[in-house]
């Protein structure tokens, strides 16, 4: 017996010789890298902070000049800029473009930060034809509407959900209907689906008080102007979606379902995030185009997107300075 264990002793302890001889002979080249240092949070922020989420750079590159005491960090390969804008503390991002990164981002900057309310600016794709590019919208609540049920067509033309769980929560188009989405919290862990997500209405009063503020921007330095001058509208619907919406027809069937007046790609889903977590929330889009065609030939975004993101980020400074008057007053 004591033969067996001291056999099996020293068997060990060659194997572990030679797996250590090894390991000291692999070449340089072949050895196991090193994390990116972009993929290690090497910052320690504990401030209170106003997020201010942008999806791209158009967005974001308006704001950035504005920051003061700007500090870039660095987590997962996403920068998020702390500082301050318009008296207030901030953290500014990118997203990125998508239901996806917006979700991902958004959720890894509260992870990250101590963060008290998280405001959205950019631009979108308007689906209200009254409206106008460069125009400025503040809606009310939020939903994502290809959160979706591919129906069963029973019959030529009539279609049918499966069971009453995936049933559509709005008329379909066609096919395909939009679905409630389940969030869990800690005050309901088992939730029904829900179509919107509302903004704060705290927040969508100080953004009212601060719209006579705001000065909004009709044409820039090499002359290229709005169509006319343009406008801020507090209230109303916004939707997003994982898709560059520019279909007139399904376009004309958002803004009538849904009553919506704005199409984009990422705030339905920093509005659940918001939701999940307890944060207000609150989103500021300017128009840069009309999804699925106006009177131009191609899609305008491309024209007068920088216009309509220096509109958007006018009113949230505005929207900023008016919440640091309100805290220094005492308001609630």
């Amino acid at each position: 017996m004591m033969h067996s264990l001291f056999g099996k002793l020293v068997s060990f302890l060659m194997l572990v010789s030679v797996s250590l001889a090894a390991a000291c002979a692999t070449p340089p080249s072949e050895a196991t890298p090193e994390p990116a240092a972009s993929a290690v949070r090497i910052f320690v922020d504990t401030r209170a902070r106003i997020a201010i989420a942008t999806a791209y750079g158009p967005e974001f590159r308006v704001l950035l000049p504005s920051l003061e005491h700007a500090e870039e960090h660095k987590v997962q390969g996403v920068s998020y800029w702390t500082g301050e804008l318009a008296g207030q503390p901030v953290v500014l991002f990118k997203t990125g473009v998508s239901i996806v990164n917006a979700t991902m981002n958004t959720q890894r900057l509260v992870d990250e930060f101590n963060i008290t309310h998280i405001v959205v600016s950019g631009v979108a794709g308007s689906l209200d034809p009254d409206l106008s590019i460069g125009d400025v919208i503040v809606p009310e609540r939020w939903a994502k509407y290809d959160e979706a049920t591919y129906l069963r067509e029973i019959e030529p033309g009539i279609y049918k959900a499966p069971f009453p769980s995936v049933a559509p929560m709005a008329l379909p188009f066609g096919f395909m209907g939009t679905r409630g989405v389940r969030i869990a919290t800690p005050d309901d862990p088992e939730p029904e689906p829900r179509l919107w997500f509302s903004a704060d209405p705290g927040l969508l009063k100080i953004a009212a008080a601060a719209s006579s503020a705001a000065e909004l921007t009709r044409c820039d330095e090499q002359i290229q102007c709005l169509p006319s001058e343009p406008v801020i509208r507090i209230g109303g619907a916004g939707l997003s979606g994982s898709v560059f919406m520019d279909n007139r027809n399904y376009r004309d069937y958002l803004h009538e379902t849904f009553d919506a007046q704005v199409v984009e790609m990422e705030t339905a889903a920093i509005a659940m995030v918001a939701y999940a977590n307890g944060i207000p929330f609150i989103a500021f889009r300017s128009v840069s185009d009309l999804a699925g065609g106006g009177a131009a030939s191609q899609n305008e975004i491309r024209a007068f997107e920088h216009l309509a993101a220096q509109n958007s980020a006018a009113l949230v400074s505005a929207f900023l300075r008016q919440l640091s008057s309100k805290a220094s007053s005492g308001n609630d």
